[in-house]
């Protein structure tokens, strides 16, 4: 029968104050499930919303704006990640906690590690940190700037949680569960609209998108979904590092380091600085096979284009991305650049006459003025090799005499 995903909704908590309370339901379902409690979600959540209005002036195409960023915590929908991995590891008694990020996730893990009261020990590039803000890094939280390519960055954080006994985070099943609520969001303004043919975002590594379409698998695999209410996906890599672009556009099954082409000193949003997502290719490509879809890049002249007139629908339908204080650049670019690729995508004919896109804006809204940038504790470069500032790391920390007293 039609809609029987609604069954997957607690309709006490309202959509723009939670999709993770309002669709918890749906994370006990095979597939996205993770071991995670109503009691555990609101213990941890301080406000994961999304809400959706339509952005005028496309003429025989619709577009929708799904807003996963004034709602949020933190501003983007990093938030749903940190709160529900949050909720997992304050069940598991975890009290330290490391992971490296661009950005966001990291300004996302530091808010809600505070507010529930875990060590959290936070690896981001350095050219990032002028997004963040000092309120969002409470007591216990380290900020560790890196100032090294993606691959090292990440790679010292696995090293320091390896050596010093902490746990990882996010878990990859983490972040797909947490956005099968993103999925029922979806599902639920879709109902109200009449329809949703395809769904936009840009993407990094994809972990978003195909949390999004593992959920509608999972729930046609219960019965509660029908295919034809499933939307194609189209998603967007900025020019600069867009390995799953090159390799969807050709037509190979896996992403070969041919496809690894990274111009980090041309990047329209260094938050998105994943250059090589191999692992996550091989399921973003089955999805796009199964749902339908395209991959596109974009460019310095695709924002010169389309962002002027993006940014204007914005403010008449009422949005105003956040701009860097005493500046118009906006802080937050991914939505900006899902805007961008919408418009791109009806003009090369992508979105047909009589279609209803819905535009995942992820992130927009971060207001910084009036906020010191956190101080990093430590910042992390070349001039050393990755075992002594791992030892320096334990020095800054108190961390080496911790392990000596545990022995």
């Amino acid at each position: 029968m039609a809609e029987q995903w609604r069954s997957l909704i607690d309709r006490r908590f309202a959509a723009s104050q939670s999709l993770l309370l309002r669709y918890h339901k749906v994370l006990a379902v095979p597939g996205p499930a993770v071991d995670v409690t109503l009691a555990d979600l609101e213990a941890c959540s301080h406000g994961e919303g999304a809400t959706t209005f339509a952005l005028a002036g496309e003429g025989e195409r619709e577009v929708i704006v799904c807003d996963e960023s004034s709602r949020m915590f933190t501003g983007t929908y990093k938030a749903l990640d940190a709160c529900l991995s949050l909720a997992l590891l304050r069940r598991a008694k975890v009290t330290r906690v490391v992971a490296s990020s661009g950005g966001n996730l990291s300004a996302a893990l530091a808010a809600y590690a505070t507010r529930a009261g875990i060590e959290a020990f936070l690896f981001q590039p350095r050219r990032t940190l002028y997004k963040q803000r000092a309120d969002h890094f409470g007591a216990g939280v380290h900020l560790i700037a890196v100032d090294l390519p993606e691959p090292e960055i990440k790679q010292i954080a696995r090293s320091f949680a390896e050596r010093f006994g902490m746990a990882h985070v996010p878990d990859v099943r983490w972040r797909m569960a947490a956005s099968a609520v993103r999925a029922m969001f979806v599902l639920e303004s879709a109902a109200a609209l009449g329809r949703i043919d395809c769904l936009a975002q840009t993407v990094c590594a994809g972990f978003g998108p195909a949390g999004i379409y593992q959920c509608f698998a999972a729930l046609r695999r219960a019965g509660l979904l029908r295919r034809s209410e499933v939307p194609r996906f189209l998603g967007f890599q900025q020019e600069a590092n867009a390995p799953i672009v090159r390799a969807w556009q050709a037509g190979e099954p896996t992403l070969g380091r041919e496809h690894v082409r990274p111009e980090p000193d041309r990047y329209l949003e260094p938050g998105l600085y994943n250059t090589d997502p191999s692992r996550e290719y091989a399921r973003l490509a089955a999805l796009l096979r199964e749902v339908g879809g395209e991959m596109l890049a974009l460019s310095e002249e695709d924002v010169a284009r389309h962002g002027g007139p993006l940014l204007a629908r914005m403010q008449a339908a009422g949005f105003e991305f956040s701009r860097l204080p005493g500046s118009d650049e906006v802080v937050e670019k991914t939505g900006l650049l899902t805007g961008v690729g919408v418009l791109k995508a009806i003009a090369e004919g992508q979105v047909t006459p009589g279609e209803r896109a819905m535009l995942m804006l992820t992130g927009g809204v971060r207001e910084l003025a009036g906020s010191a940038p956190p101080s990093p504790a430590l910042t992390i470069d070349a001039s050393r090799t990755e075992a002594d500032w791992l030892d320096e790391l334990g020095r800054t920390f108190g961390l080496a005499t911790r392990a000596r007293a545990r022995a």
